[in-house]
């Protein structure tokens, strides 16, 4: 999994553990890339979720497909 965090949501995202293999990866314009290796795909779209629009899943597509239509910025969501 690679996921990407707006600026705004980049600390508050640090600090959650979202599998134990993750790396995190900050990045130059306070944003923030999260890596891992994991299954579980639908439990994964369901924690996304509340995240709203502060995150994009990078990797793998079929993850990326399957919740790039439910990315909302239009309630009060994470951070």
């Amino acid at each position: 999994m690679v996921w990407h965090f707006a600026p705004h949501a980049a600390e508050r995202a640090a600090g959650f553990r979202f599998h134990p293999s993750q790396r995190l990866e900050r990045q130059k314009d306070g944003s923030l890339i999260v890596r891992f290796e994991a299954a579980g795909w639908l439990e994964m779209a369901w924690h996304l979720y509340q995240w709203g629009d502060a995150v994009k899943v990078l990797e793998p597509e079929g993850q990326r497909a399957r919740v790039e239509g439910h990315r909302r910025g239009d309630f009060s969501s994470m951070p």
